[in-house]
């Protein structure tokens, strides 16, 4: 197989580390015959520009990084028409690794390499979201309120800087003493014709069971990106009850009784500010901006690559 590896050489506090991984796993695929690429992303945003060129050619190409690197590269290998050839792999080198730990992909990148090329590509559904006046794909959250703030105010480099766990107490802060005005919300549930509008402080569409770290808890744990759905998430306000209880309930596993959340199943939802300044908005956790977004999913519009296990 034609294999093409990216990786961003800015990103991350162990950046030799990076490259020497990186460099493994290419001298791992060539040994079992494997013809290998490596390139390095050149700016913010170029990941989505040399995935979609290397796609006309490559048969998989590898985002190596953590979940922003597998965004970026994301971008490029979407098709909204059609049959998408190339297929995604990940080689998990971030702080989270949502994604990868969600298709159980191992932590110890040569494995992963070689266990995701022994694996069948799958074709999965991806979530589209129009913000800002530009569109961009996400493959397992979106969301606006608190967790775009979140993502908002912690850019790239100041995560890398931070580190996990100063990461996830800043986060903790946030929501809890955060102020957070409502929005709303307009869907159509998968059990019902009728659309529904609701006005909430926190809207998070989910496609994996468990975000991790303190996150974990927070969603549906039967989520998963081969769903042709959405896991809808809602909180109602005030924010400062909702938000420490969405967090509490979940981690005690008793999120079903939190009279301020709600979960439904969609395939597309919108969201307007009723306010200024407007909630931001995420996904997979990169800004996008603010308020209005619509979200919708195109189903089968990429492939990506699954370990056996």
């Amino acid at each position: 197989m034609h294999c093409i590896l990216i990786y961003n050489p800015a990103s991350g506090r162990r950046r030799n580390l990076r490259l020497r991984k990186v460099d493994e796993v290419a001298g791992a695929l060539t040994a079992e015959g494997h013809r290998v690429e490596i390139a390095c992303t050149a700016g913010p945003g170029s990941a989505a520009a040399q995935a979609q060129e290397a796609a006309a050619f490559a048969d998989v190409i590898f985002a190596c990084g953590g979940d922003g690197t597998v965004h970026e590269v994301l971008q490029g290998l979407v098709t909204e028409a059609g049959v998408p050839l190339c297929a995604l792999g990940i080689i998990p080198m971030g702080s989270a690794n949502a994604l990868a730990r969600h298709l159980r992909i191992s932590h110890n990148p040569v494995v992963a390499a070689l266990e995701q090329l022994k694996g069948s590509p799958c074709a999965v559904t991806v979530g589209r979201v129009e913000c800002a006046g530009a569109v961009r794909y996400f493959a397992f959250i979106a969301g606006a309120g608190p967790d775009g703030a979140l993502v908002y105010r912690l850019v790239a480099q100041q995560k890398a800087q931070l580190g996990r766990l100063a990461y996830y107490l800043r986060a903790a802060r946030l929501f809890a003493t955060g102020r957070f005005s409502a929005f709303e919300v307009q869907f159509t549930p998968a059990a019902s014709a009728s659309p529904v509008t609701r006005k909430v402080v926190s809207v998070m569409a989910t496609r994996i069971g468990n975000l991790g770290g303190i996150f974990r808890g927070l969603t549906d744990g039967h989520a998963s990106i081969q769903d042709s759905d959405l896991c809808l998430h809602l909180l109602h306000a005030p924010a400062l009850v909702s938000l420490p209880l969405w967090f509490l309930s979940g981690w005690l596993g008793l999120r079903r009784l939190n009279p301020f959340h709600q979960c439904v199943r969609v395939s597309a939802f919108s969201c307007r500010a009723l306010s200024s300044p407007a909630p931001y908005v995420e996904a997979d956790g990169e800004s996008l901006g603010r308020l209005p977004m619509q979200v919708s999913l195109l189903q089968n519009a990429l492939r990506i690559l699954v370990p056996r296990h």
